[in-house]
């Protein structure tokens, strides 16, 4: 075991299974087969379409309406097994079958990824539908210069035990590659989730969407807003008084945009944080996954190049490079 290994393996023993890998991209270590560059394109050819859903149809989280099934077909309920229960803790955007994008802090919850599931296809997590698939998570992925403690580059891969099958009810969301720089305050973006409806009150089993709108960095940075402390890979979208936002378990759902040009829509944000929910001059800010291709390509088009790991491999090395030190009589 070369030295860069055993380090590794070291930092991953007896902790969780989201390792710091020196040297290399932070990555669970469980489960993430090598997949061929063909299998893993960075962009699906048939992205961002909802068949069940109107271009413009539906209501203008908080302040949102309930949506109707099948809406936002990319749309993922990250939950973690308590018991014989299955919690939601966030959302998530489906965006190639064996991956979703949600936002790194997400991770803080649980993270082994072996205690995750997505719920795909749901409208109401209440109810079981034939259409709505529950799949367990194998790898989490979070990017490496993430920041908990101020939201930097707040974003994060779930690698799904198996490809989940497209219909109807379950459709990748597009990457916003190319397109994000088209994003002003005219575009028609969308939140939805399962979060709270109101700040101090519950989340909900009913999907809600919202209707929202980019707002300039030049006003949600201001003194009377954010006071700069917005990311520079993250911006803000809502509505300036606070009647639509996102809130607490709304937290790495996409903000959904749709480009008229391309007739699809796409993940131009990820649910990222916010000063309390819906409050005026505070809007809900977003990492922008536009600022993290490179970081997202390799893992989506380059799975056959990324070193992975097994943790019980590593942890049987690492349990027979230690046995021979004490053999040896090395301190």
């Amino acid at each position: 075991m070369g030295s860069w290994a055993l380090r590794a393996a070291l930092l991953c023993l007896g902790g969780p299974l989201v390792c710091s890998l020196p040297a290399q991209r932070q990555a669970t270590t469980q489960g993430l087969e090598a997949r061929t560059p063909e299998e893993e394109q960075p962009v699906t050819k048939d992205c961002g379409i909802a068949p069940l859903k109107g271009v413009m149809e539906g209501s203008r989280i908080i302040g949102g309406t309930p949506a109707s099934t099948g809406a936002w077909p990319w749309l993922v309920s990250l939950q973690i097994q308590d018991g014989d229960f299955l919690v939601h803790i966030c959302g998530g955007a489906l965006v190639r079958d064996r991956w979703v994008l949600t936002a790194a802090h997400c991770t803080k919850e649980a993270s082994d990824p072996f205690k995750w599931r997505a719920v795909i296809g749901a409208n109401d997590l209440s109810r079981r539908h034939t259409h709505i698939r529950n799949i367990r998570v194998v790898g989490i992925v979070i990017q490496p210069d993430f920041i908990l403690e101020t939201f930097v580059n707040d974003i994060a891969l779930f690698r799904l035990k198996k490809a989940v099958r497209y219909n109807d009810y379950i459709q990748p969301i597009c990457l916003p590659f190319g397109v994000f720089q088209k994003l002003d305050q005219n575009t028609t973006c969308f939140v939805s989730g399962w979060g709270r409806t109101k700040e101090e009150g519950n989340g909900t089993n009913i999907l809600q969407e919202a209707k929202v709108h980019f707002i300039s960095r030049e006003i949600c940075n201001s003194e009377r807003s954010y006071g700069g402390v917005v990311p520079n890979t993250s911006f803000c979208a809502g509505h300036e008084n606070g009647t639509y936002d996102t809130c607490r378990g709304d937290s790495g759902g996409p903000l959904m945009c749709y480009l008229p040009e391309h007739k699809r829509y796409f993940v131009m944000g990820i649910t990222s944080y916010g000063h309390g929910c819906g409050r005026r001059h505070f809007p809900g800010v977003y990492s922008s996954p536009s600022f993290f291709q490179q970081w997202l390509t390799d893992y989506l088009s380059q799975g056959s190049t990324i070193r992975v790991f097994n943790v019980d491999m590593v942890r049987r090395q690492v349990l027979t490079v230690l046995g021979a030190i004490i053999l040896l009589g090395v301190t």
